[in-house]
């Protein structure tokens, strides 16, 4: 009797976990797609550009939060090395990935995922959760903000691109944050190609018209969203984002 109670509790449990989507991993985002211009001298990991045109704008958000100083951020690049190939004795070019440690929601770390004008180095990817990943394991729930960005040029196979880079941005709705705001002067500032809005819970799959979305919030990139295909190979304006999506800004 005293073990069926005990199963009985945590069958309990476990379905208050899956039921409460602001403490569960089907909690519900607003969820945000930036598509950014394809000029590289614009791209948001230049450093001036993202202090002057991304930063102040993501400071809005995050600072609304209560986990600003428990934010974690990840990033991806890479520098380009002479090397010798010891087969044939010709140099080649090697990229080498850039140890970045554990890195903040601060200056100090903006300074080291960010890039100079006159570097030449490559930017792959950034990711931020607030609260950190680890924070977020330990409590069983996903973050209050997550944003990522992607540069969507490949540094070794240059391809035509429609867009130059992708953000995903998702805030937790029940954090009651007036985001569209905020994103629609950021799309304006850095005239994005398009910005767009619908809501979407953290770790649900879904189709909705054109538009598929196979894993988690985290595992969203361009490729393979839009009629399974990659984003790059339409035409850019006849993408169909309506009634899918709101349309928070469409470039000028």
């Amino acid at each position: 009797m005293k073990l069926i109670k005990e199963l009985g509790n945590k069958f309990i449990n476990l379905y208050d976990n899956l039921t409460n989507t602001d403490s569960s991993w089907y909690r519900q985002y607003d969820f945000y797609l930036i598509f950014g211009q394809t000029d590289e001298n614009k791209s948001p990991w230049i450093a001036n550009n993202w202090k002057s045109d991304f930063q102040p704008y993501f400071d809005l958000l995050i600072k609304q939060t209560e986990n600003l100083k428990e934010t974690g951020v990840k990033a991806i690049k890479y520098k380009p090395e002479k090397r010798i190939s010891k087969k044939d004795n010709k140099e080649f070019t090697y990229h080498s990935d850039i140890k970045l440690g554990r890195l903040k929601w601060d200056e100090k770390s903006h300074d080291k995922w960010t890039i100079p004008n006159d570097q030449k180095e490559y930017f792959v990817n950034f990711e931020l959760w607030t609260p950190i990943w680890t924070i977020c394991d330990k409590r069983q729930t996903p973050p209050d903000i997550y944003i990522t960005i992607s540069n969507e040029q490949d540094f070794e196979n240059k391809h035509v691109i429609k867009f130059g880079y992708f953000i995903v941005v998702s805030i937790a709705k029940s954090l009651k944050l007036d985001s569209k705001p905020i994103l629609r002067e950021l799309s304006e500032k850095i005239n994005s190609k398009a910005t767009i809005l619908k809501t979407r819970r953290w770790n649900q799959p879904e189709k909705a018209g054109n538009w598929t979305f196979v894993n988690w919030i985290q595992d969203t990139f361009s490729n393979g969203i839009y009629k399974k295909n990659n984003l790059h190979s339409f035409d850019f304006d006849e993408l169909e984002f309506e009634p899918i999506w709101e349309v928070i800004y469409r470039q000028k």
